[in-house]
């Protein structure tokens, strides 16, 4: 893997990160205060603009390229960060904590997602103040309670959910095993005189990186041996060097194929939803739809991990663990579609107008600013094409795995039965997708 000296640089670098940080800072409450005090017409909010269409939908390009780089800088994490230094608390979270922040994680990821869809949170400033308030709020209280960033690493729906993404990441933290496996002083944790220990609690010695690593650099800053480095990696590779996942995990994996699946017909075919479930209340309609899906796309996959046991001669919770990893793939497509490729497509000349507007630019033409960037047809046929990639690099993943350590007849006929189910979820989003 090729190491990227110059990252490495600017993470060694003493003003990083709070050189990006404060602006960081600064600029969300700034955004915070024009989604209250801003222009209230639909469409004419910038800080709207900029949350939902920029940065929301730039999120899981950033999970891919740097994992979860952006919660080193992230205004939820400064703000817990500033409270914990003023009130001075070093208590560790609780067990429970530690075992179950993760389900409370990946529900919040999946109601927000809910809620921004239900409530149409990208047109609403008042919905997306609450929510942010919220995070704050609960980013601050954890703070003033617990230490080392008890908010990131076990209940911020975007940190904990994005770590699963970030095992796709290009670039990331590493090691020499040579060094780590000498080191009595683990200064990458505990810290030293050049700077504090790592924030995530975690020793690059032993713990996931891919998923917890926020490129805050104190490790570099720490470690007398020059153990970590920033690398760039193959995706495939780099995916296939750590097939780990916990039962939450893989539940979040299952479970969110339907998700999506149900937020794409709520978004873009609403009137087909009511008319189909015949409801005279569409907001229940919408709930009913998304429950339906969600609940099936989980009941499926935890059959097909039952199922599958005579072939792998495992038991179901590893297979559901297992074959949980392998579809991580395919849930980052879906929530590019959900995010990226819709956000952008639908609200892009709406951001467009509002930066103009913020810069005293000149507004020529008609007020284009509600019109979508690309044609209803063409954000389809985008979207389909992702879930079809998602679901081929899924299945070609899993068997680059299984080539490891079984031979070929049985590596065929596992691979047959999970291309069986994947191919039946990607058959039905095609259609959906496209030919809806």
């Amino acid at each position: 893997m090729k190491r990227l000296k110059f990252i490495e640089a600017l993470l060694r670098w003493k003003w990083y990160p709070d050189i990006l940080r404060i602006p960081f800072f600064i600029g969300t409450i700034y955004l915070l205060y024009v989604l209250l005090f801003g222009d209230q017409a639909e469409g004419r909010n910038t800080g709207l603009s900029m949350i939902w269409v920029l940065l929301w939908s730039m999120l899981p390009i950033a999970f891919l390229i740097m994992g979860r780089f952006w919660c080193g800088l992230c205004p939820f994490g400064t703000a817990g960060d500033l409270v914990q230094k003023a009130v001075g608390n070093e208590i560790h979270p609780p067990l429970f904590l530690k075992k179950w922040g993760v389900w409370f994680a990946y529900t919040f990821f999946i109601v927000i997602l809910l809620i921004e869809t239900l409530v149409h949170m990208a047109s609403s400033t008042a919905a997306s103040s609450i929510l942010l308030l919220s995070i704050f709020t609960m980013a601050m209280i954890s703070g003033a309670f617990f230490k080392r960033r008890t908010w990131c690493r076990y209940l911020c729906p975007l940190g904990v959910a994005g770590g699963v993404f970030s095992r796709l990441r290009i670039i990331k933290l590493s090691k020499d095993n040579a060094i780590c496996n000498d080191c009595k002083e683990f200064e990458c944790l505990q810290g030293s005189e050049k700077s504090k220990g790592c924030p995530m609690g975690l020793c690059i010695k032993k713990h996931d990186l891919d998923a917890d690593c926020i490129s805050c650099g104190n490790c570099l800053k720490n470690c007398p041996n020059d153990s970590p480095r920033i690398q760039l990696r193959s995706p495939v590779k780099g995916f296939l060097s750590n097939v780990k996942l916990n039962q939450a995990e893989s539940a979040f994996a299952s479970s969110f194929i339907g998700f999506s699946i149900a937020l794409y017909l709520v978004k873009d075919y609403l009137d087909k939803v009511n008319r189909a479930v015949g409801s005279g209340n569409p907001l229940w309609n919408e709930l009913l739809v998304i429950i339906v899906f969600t609940g099936l796309s989980f009941s499926l996959f935890y059959i097909f991990s039952y199922i599958i046991r005579p072939i792998t001669r495992q038991s179901q919770k590893y297979n559901f663990r297992f074959f949980g990893f392998f579809l991580i793939p395919y849930i980052f497509f879906a929530l590019v579609n959900l995010t990226a490729i819709h956000g952008v497509s639908l609200n892009g000349m709406t951001l467009f107008y509002n930066v103009k507007m913020l810069l005293g630019l000149p507004l020529q033409g008609p007020l284009f600013h509600h019109h979508p960037l690309i044609s209803a047809q063409a954000k389809h046929i985008i979207q389909g094409l992702g879930i079809l990639a998602g679901n081929i690099i899924s299945i070609v993943f899993c068997l680059q795995e299984l080539q490891k350590v079984l031979n070929n007849r049985q590596r065929n006929k596992i691979i047959a039965v999970f291309s069986v189910f994947l191919v039946g979820v990607t058959g039905l989003s095609l259609y959906l997708f496209m030919f809806l």
